[in-house]
């Protein structure tokens, strides 16, 4: 299939991007849309060494699902985290920081920047029609930034500083806004205030 492939720190156009069967309790997923995030744009300048496919922001339609055929012709998102469910960091309900996971993208997993990928469907999400996939697509930066409120509890009078408006610095930032507390958002240069 035709994909993005990144190697060396180059991306190029491939026509020969292998076609993986489909394990159980995973899903084969057509992309309809695709973002690039920061992250992917790191990985072309080597933040981390990693070949293959990239992309991990995405709206795609399942096109396989064995064993699971309630998941076949739906619109879907999906967490970026493929964990494995065993290890003492899955079992202590902590699994985006498991020790054997995959990276849709990033680590030892296929990204989105090809025809199709694939992902657990126990990562997958449903995309209501209502929504566009314009809309959709955001899924996966809002998802991080909205991960926060879980992480830290902020109420009235509490301080929070966000170091960067970059993109998730500023979906962090909204996300922290209604909170309650009291929100700073710290810029290095007058461009970015």
């Amino acid at each position: 299939m035709r994909g993005a492939w990144l190697e060396d720190r180059r991306i190029r156009v491939r026509d020969d991007v292998p076609w993986p069967a489909v394990p159980p309790g995973e899903a084969r997923i057509r992309v309809l849309l695709a973002g690039i995030c920061g992250t992917d744009l790191e990985l072309v300048e080597g933040y981390y060494p990693y070949t293959g496919v990239p992309g991990h922001e995405f709206v795609g339609r399942v096109e396989e699902s064995p064993g699971a055929p309630e998941w076949l012709g739906r619109r879907v998102v999906g967490e970026i985290n493929a964990v494995c469910g065993a290890c003492p960091t899955c079992r202590a309900n902590r699994p985006t920081h498991c020790e054997r996971r995959s990276v849709l993208g990033i680590v030892n997993r296929p990204g989105v920047f090809a025809e199709s990928f694939l992902l657990p469907v126990a990562n997958l999400h449903a995309v209501p029609d209502e929504l566009s996939d314009e809309l959709a697509v955001f899924a996966e930066p809002a998802a991080a930034a909205l991960r926060v409120l879980q992480q830290v509890h902020l109420g009235p009078g509490q301080r929070v500083a966000v170091l960067g408006p970059g993109r998730l610095g500023t979906l962090v930032a909204q996300a922290l806004a209604g909170s309650g507390g009291d929100l700073v958002v710290v810029a290095r240069r007058p461009e970015s205030r």
